[in-house]
């Protein structure tokens, strides 16, 4: 009995450290402590990559971007799904979710795409919604009801996560992308639920005015029932600065620790697996809490922390080799660029991008960057 229990815990053991996992405030795949570099793809076509027969039209260009991405020397990306609900998921009449898509082949196409992630060695962090902008009121109305958000989590998230729960490249779900840009600046006895503190920083500039209660409450529901379903996943959401992911300086606060997140959803399984922070520099000059102002260890967090989202078009000038350094070496656990299809403000061109990357490929003393998914 003892040596079947021991075999199975090894075997358990074998199958978790072939999936990217969490080891206090580092990343671990196959045993080793690994920084995931690499950018955010964003997308090719905004909400219409995955799902409806239109992987056909972009999956040849994100392919082809992963492989430029490998070749570089990255071993991650951020890639966009649903975003604002425009084209995925499918929705009945009266604003319920029905399905993962319209057509029935978003898993198809997810999977075709971790694949060749991992046939390129590179970790895929698929980030289902985007908060900087909120024009679809459906949407908003997964929000806001949570019988409808429960018509997501059982008819579209909890199939996909199970249908790609095999698949080695997937590094963690992420289930919005920067929710301060459509919160409402508002005061709460709960300071779990109390904004105030933004006020004047520019969060809630959507005007869209979604309580802080009510995100919490989205992300919560949706972590708890992707780690139910697939229990080695992890789970993020990406903050659009560092004003609203910490409580280690005076004007900060961080929303989404563990606490609070349970708090308003009300599910214990529904945290964050690690912590997530975008930065960029305002008229050339970096918040004095910024990540590149800042070690990691500054932060006072006890899980990885990653700079998901920077570039030196929006930097203090410093130059695409010393952000990367910078980041590497400040013992941030991940350096995800913005953005690979070079569109819009704030973005740098494939090739700084490409030239960060290159630039750390063969550090390992704060995490290896090489990885062999498919070993």
């Amino acid at each position: 009995m003892l040596l079947r229990l021991l075999l199975l815990a090894v075997c358990v053991h074998y199958a978790t450290s072939n999936f990217l996992s969490v080891q206090g405030r580092n990343f671990m795949f196959a045993g080793q402590h690994v920084h995931l570099s690499g950018p955010n793809l964003a997308w090719y076509r905004y909400a219409w990559d995955f799902g409806n027969n239109e992987y056909s039209v972009s999956g040849p260009v994100l392919e082809q971007w992963v492989r430029e991405i490998s070749a570089a020397g990255g071993n991650c990306l951020r890639v966009w799904i649903h975003i604002e609900a425009e084209h995925t998921p499918e929705f009945n009449a009266n604003g319920f979710v029905i399905a993962p898509d319209r057509l029935g082949t978003i898993i198809n196409d997810m999977s075709r795409f971790l694949d060749i992630a991992a046939a390129n060695n590179v970790f895929v962090i698929p980030v289902l919604w985007n908060g900087a902008l909120m024009r679809n009121q459906r949407y908003r109305d997964l929000l806001l009801d949570d019988a409808r958000l429960q018509s997501f989590i059982d008819n579209s998230l909890i199939p996909m996560v199970r249908a790609l729960s095999t698949k080695r490249a997937l590094a963690s779900w992420e289930i919005m992308n920067e929710p301060e840009g459509s919160v409402l600046i508002a005061p709460d006895a709960n300071p779990c639920f109390s904004t105030t503190i933004l006020t004047g920083t520019g969060a809630g500039w959507t005007g869209v005015g979604i309580p802080m209660f009510r995100f919490l409450r989205f992300i919560n529901r949706q972590a708890g029932a992707i780690k139910r379903t697939d229990t080695k996943a992890l789970v993020s959401t990406g903050s659009w600065s560092e004003l609203s992911r910490t409580d280690a300086f005076g004007n900060t606060h961080n929303y989404y620790k563990d606490t609070c997140l349970i708090q308003a959803g009300g599910d214990p399984l529904g945290t964050l697996s690690f912590d997530q922070i975008h930065t960029y520099s305002w008229e050339g000059r970096w918040n004095n809490a910024s990540p590149f102002r800042q070690h990691a260890n500054n932060f006072q967090l006890n899980k990885p922390l990653v700079i998901g989202e920077f570039s030196s078009a929006c930097s203090e000038n410093e130059g695409v080799d010393a952000l990367w350094n910078h980041s590497y070496n400040n013992g941030y656990a991940g350096t995800w660029s913005w953005q690979y299809n070079a569109g819009g403000h704030c973005s740098d061109n494939q090739a700084q991008q490409r030239q960060g990357m290159t630039r750390i490929r063969n550090y390992t003393h704060n995490g290896r960057i090489a990885v062999n998914i498919n070993a």
